[in-house]
């Protein structure tokens, strides 16, 4: 009994999970631990991991139980990675792995991925998980099928997140094109009209690149010459002084929505811009 106390005190030290080292250390004995699997109390969710059979069998488990079984070299890969981020994707139904190509004898009961480009700027930790990182994630996703939709709603979140930046896709995704990338296509037609924040942004930067409209710079930070804020604007025509904002709001009933919109939109036109505002993408007004 002691024996088992001991390994479920060790699986709560291990999100719930367990390796056969583990068993041994808690004192438990072979028998009683074949006794115990037989029994179903210990549940093995991959190879060399077992979970306890009142934990939940998540995604999440399985991910952490994969990366456990794989060491070291190995992260999440694609949709799972874009998941562990918190990236507006789909909850992954298969959970996916990448480890470097030299690596053999792996087992068939993961989904494993193998990448010529292991590159450790490419890997980071998150809530104690080795994931690639957001920008290799999109790039990786673009390349392991997903759809456009997919992909565009990562590249979102991404941005909005503060996980990755257009420039920064744009510049990993050039360095790995050498090699042939899978999915550089479609990423490159995405990352046209990845500037915005939003999908309302992206949507006006399409309509401008549909109609062979210029390119206006995004997100640009103004400050106030009235109180010194910083004012940071969704697009920006330096050339002509003119700043686009866009907004999903259909309209701006209450005096105090009015009130905020003035105190934004009045440092801008002491400065000398002209503020054109697109609500809900229906209507452009001064």
């Amino acid at each position: 009994m002691d024996a088992d106390l001991a390994l479920l005190d060790l699986a709560d030290t291990q999100h719930q999970l367990i390796r056969r080292p583990d068993v041994t250390r808690a004192g438990v004995t072979p028998r009683h631990w074949n006794r115990l699997v037989q029994r179903g109390e210990w549940v093995r969710i991959c190879p060399d991991v077992w979970r306890h059979a009142l934990t939940p069998e998540t995604w999440q488990l399985r991910a952490r139980a994969g990366l456990l079984y794989l060491g070291r070299d190995a992260a999440l890969f694609a949709v799972t990675s874009a998941a562990w981020w918190a990236l507006d994707v789909p909850p992954p139904t298969t959970v996916e792995f990448v480890v470097p190509r030299g690596r053999r004898h792996l087992t068939n009961e993961l989904v494993i991925h193998t990448t010529a480009h292991w590159d450790t700027s490419d890997l980071l930790r998150r809530d104690g998980v080795r994931l690639t990182s957001a920008t290799r994630t999109i790039i990786d996703m673009a390349g392991a099928g997903c759809s456009a939709k997919v992909v565009k709603d990562a590249i979102d979140s991404g941005v909005r997140l503060g996980r990755t930046t257009y420039p920064r896709l744009v510049q990993r995704m050039h360095e790995l094109e050498g090699a042939c990338l899978p999915g550089v296509r479609l990423l490159r037609a995405l990352l046209l009209d990845s500037s915005g924040e939003s999908t309302l942004e992206r949507a006006f930067l399409k309509l401008l690149r549909t109609h062979s409209l210029p390119r206006p710079k995004c997100q640009v930070v103004q400050r106030s010459e009235l109180d010194s804020r910083v004012i940071r604007v969704d697009f920006e025509y330096p050339e002509h002084s003119l700043v686009v904002e866009v907004s999903a709001r259909l309209g701006h009933v209450s005096d105090r929505e009015r009130q905020k919109d003035a105190r934004r939109r009045n440092p801008l036109q002491h400065a000398g811009l002209i503020v054109l505002e697109d609500v809900g993408g229906r209507e452009l007004r001064y």
